[in-house]
């Protein structure tokens, strides 16, 4: 069988107790005779970000990736790294792999899990820790407590503090880089935007404690979740999280881990009476494994009764370097050895130097190798009531345990031990029940197999609908357009109100939404939908339309647009047809047109009319209904494909979001709905138009009646749109392009009604400007 493994490190660069269990498990599923190829993560900054390297060891194929995050632009990308997949989908897809097994995603990429699904691969998932639900990965917050229940509680702060690195390293690194390659002007004001955008993020909580960038990582997760075929976990304490997280019991079996027994069958000789207790402590030195703990309880001992040995190297807890500070004091103490790092193949030794381990986590721990490794060795264990760690020591048999951080409690039982010998000898374990390597590797095969016969497919998500509106001092035009989606005869299951602004919106707007999020000031159009697409995530949206306010919807148009979606092959974006308010019977857009080539855009049908076959009625005329057909026959597609709809109204599946990301922010207003869509269409998502369905745009309300800002905001993004959806085309051709588009602006600047020739010239002309500046978002 073509195994496929996947983990985040491999040993010998990494030592961690996954990577080690994984190691162990790939090897011997390769001794069976299993192919075998391991795709794994290395951070060398000599080396380009996200090169692959491969090379042959112990019978198995090993690709090994790297990611130093230097190109890394914001938090969802840290986790999904859509790059890295499109790296290395194209080697998995070359060998073919029967299954996949995972044991950890973090530094790679979790577009690899919708990917092998796409493909049908089924895919096993070890559970090591909890960071599928909790982007820290143990449960704790930045004040190293434990948040109690699945999923994220009060997580803004954790978020944080991650994305203030995030963005320090920002400025050194990947866009530092970028920037360096461009004018020294435009890399300070690059530099700026991208930081100030994400501590703007980083800040923005809602109002229940979760951080909205936290809440979009739980919803994207959850739907990689739901394209696992099997989760494994070690322990019952890790099982049950996972269960009220929302992992359906049948999809998820509680496997402990396999070793290798004969590593660890050494003879052990019982320690002189006089000789000091021999406490060991192995693991990193970090603040959630707290040596300190055991560290401050051996302090409080009698001098000479004991002495304690440390088998670690310090490591910083998400870029928090204070605790080896902390520790400095604590290990410079008298009878404290300090031995390092030591390969996991030593551990054993060491293992025979101990008389007992202590193991004095403060996070709910999954299943611990070390304690695991110390009974088959023969050492008793002492240990926090914490987590799986209760499920492998049974206190007064095999070893003790004490309540987390309880350092008085340590003390007592350390005490207990070094006075009572006798006691420690009746701890000792002499027979051993722990699982087999074998036993293991053999369950994992049938599980292979069983899920190679059996079509698992994820549970459907029932459909759920969730309507965005973006209101910019615009209350009447957004009442009306709210009171519009309420009367939808598809109701939608939540409309979400964003409100633009610093000021809040009157009560009675409140009413009409399911949910008002403030953002605090005008994030453009790309800003403001984006939080309501994350919140819209966040409550469980399978669909999301989004809306503006100055648009009125008919009844029947979400039916319409869900049936597009569910009618045509890959799709994923659905827009109507746009009519103008003011001339309802005119088409203001039936789809868009883009060229990469020449940068060109146009809307479909622009001022084609619009013939009703009654008043008031959102059907089309036969005329109009049979010119929609041929252009749909003309296509091979049952709905017009256009390369993009308007963003004024589109209804978008999650999984665009999930895949292709939400919309660039840099555009502010204009032409993000044109890159939305075809950067879906790059992740083979197909945009589709609807003609049976039409709504209603005033248009230009919340930029107002001055043509200036228009054209500012239409030559700058249309530039903008041209070099972030060019291929591979020359210098000249690109400068042809970026001529023709400005030309084009001026044409439509000498056009244009409203204000004076000259302010409109100079509109064009600083958007043309602040292009080749880099300086995007508002008009400054």
């Amino acid at each position: 069988m073509r195994v496929l493994v996947i983990v985040h490190g491999f040993p010998p660069q990494a030592q961690g107790g996954s990577e080690i269990y994984a190691f162990e498990h790939a090897r011997a599923l390769a001794g069976m005779g299993h192919d075998i190829f391991v795709l794994t993560r290395e951070q060398d900054p000599a080396r380009p970000e996200r090169a692959v390297r491969i090379e042959q060891r112990n019978l198995m194929r090993v690709a090994w990736v790297n990611n130093t995050f230097a190109d890394t632009t914001d938090f969802a990308d840290s986790y999904e790294h859509g790059r890295l997949a499109d790296v290395v989908m194209p080697l998995i897809d070359e060998w073919a792999p029967d299954v996949a097994h995972i044991h950890h995603l973090t530094c790679l990429s979790t577009r690899l899990v919708f990917a092998l699904a796409d493909r049908g691969i089924p895919i096993v998932y070890t559970l090591h820790d909890y960071w599928l639900m909790c982007h820290r990965g143990q449960l704790l917050d930045r004040q190293y407590r434990l948040c109690h229940g699945p999923g994220p509680r009060g997580c803004g702060d954790c978020v944080g503090d991650r994305q203030r690195p995030l963005v320090a390293a920002l400025k050194t690194t990947g866009l530092a880089k970028l920037a360096a390659r461009a004018l020294p002007t435009a890399a300070n004001e690059v530099l700026a935007s991208a930081a100030h955008r994400l501590s703007s993020a980083a800040s923005n909580d809602r109002e229940d404690g979760v951080n909205a960038l936290e809440a979009a990582r739980v919803s994207h997760m959850r739907e990689v979740c739901r394209r696992i075929s099997h989760f494994l976990a070690p322990s019952r304490y890790m099982r049950q999280a996972f269960v009220e997280f929302g992992i359906d019991e049948s999809r998820i079996t509680w496997s402990p881990y396999g070793f290798e027994h004969a590593a660890f069958a050494v003879q052990r000789t019982a320690p002189e009476p006089a000789m000091p207790l021999r406490l060991g402590f192995i693991g990193t030195l970090m603040v959630s494994k707290a040596p300190h703990v055991l560290l401050e309880a051996y302090r409080g001992l009698a001098v000479g009764s004991v002495e304690v040995h440390l088998y670690g190297a310090s490591a910083a807890y998400h870029g928090d370097n204070s605790y080896h500070d902390r520790l400095q004091s604590l290990l410079a103490l008298n009878g404290v050895h300090v031995h390092g790092s030591r390969p996991h193949a030593d551990i054993s030794t060491a293992l025979t130097k101990l008389d007992v381990l202590v193991v004095p986590s403060v996070w709910p721990e999954n299943s611990p190798l070390v304690i695991q490794e110390a009974l088959m060795a023969g050492v008793p264990v002492v240990g926090s009531r914490i987590g799986g760690i209760s499920e492998l020591i049974t206190d007064g048999e095999n070893g003790f345990l004490f309540e987390p951080g309880n350092i008085a409690e340590l003390s007592n039982i350390l005490t207990r031990l070094a006075n009572e010998r006798t006691t420690l000898e009746r701890l000792r374990p002499v027979s051993c029940t722990i699982r087999t390597l074998a036993d293991d590797v053999h369950a994992s095969v049938a599980l292979y197999e069983q899920l190679r016969s059996t079509s698992v497919e994820p549970p459907p998500a029932p459909t759920r609908i969730a309507a965005v509106v973006v209101n910019y001092r615009t209350p009447d035009d957004t009442e009306l357009a709210l009171r519009a989606l309420r009367a939808s005869a598809r109701p939608l299951d939540d409309i979400i109100g964003v409100n633009n602004d610093s000021q809040a919106v009157s009560e009675h707007l409140q009413t009409l939404a399911t949910r008002w999020i403030q953002t605090g000031s005008n994030l453009g159009f790309s800003g403001g939908v984006n939080a309501g697409i994350r919140e819209a995530m966040a409550r469980g949206a399978t669909h999301v339309m989004l809306v503006n306010s100055d648009v009125t919807v008919p009844p029947d148009t979400v039916t319409r647009l869900l049936a597009a979606l569910e009618s045509t092959p890959r799709a994923g974006i659905a827009g109507p047809t746009i009519a103008s308010r003011m001339r309802p019977d005119e088409i203001a857009s039936g789809g868009i047109r883009y060229s990469r080539n020449t940068g060109r855009m146009r809307h479909l049908r622009f001022g084609a009319r619009l013939e009703t076959s009654r008043a008031g009625s959102n059907q089309p005329s036969p005329r109009l209904r049979r010119s929609a057909e041929a252009l749909a026959q003309a296509e091979d597609a049952a709905y017009v494909r256009p390369d993009a709809v308007s963003g004024c109204v589109m209804l978008v599946r999650r999984e665009v979001f999930e895949r292709a990301g939400f919309f660039e922010e840099d555009y502010f207003y204009g032409f993000e709905d044109i890159d939305f869509c075809i950067t879906a269409a790059g992740m083979g998502f197909v945009t589709v138009l609807a003609p049976d369905a039409v709504v209603y745009h005033q248009g230009g309300q919340s930029i107002g009646s001055d043509p200036a800002k228009r054209l500012y905001f239409g030559a700058r993004n249309h530039l903008l749109l041209a070099s972030r959806l060019r291929g591979n085309d020359s210098g000249i051709l690109r400068l042809a392009r970026s001529v023709a588009i400005v030309l084009l602006s001026v044409v439509h600047a000498i056009m244009s009604r409203g204000g004076s020739p000259v302010s409109r010239l100079r509109a064009v002309a600083r958007g043309v400007g602040d292009y080749a500046s880099g300086k995007f978002g508002p008009d400054r």
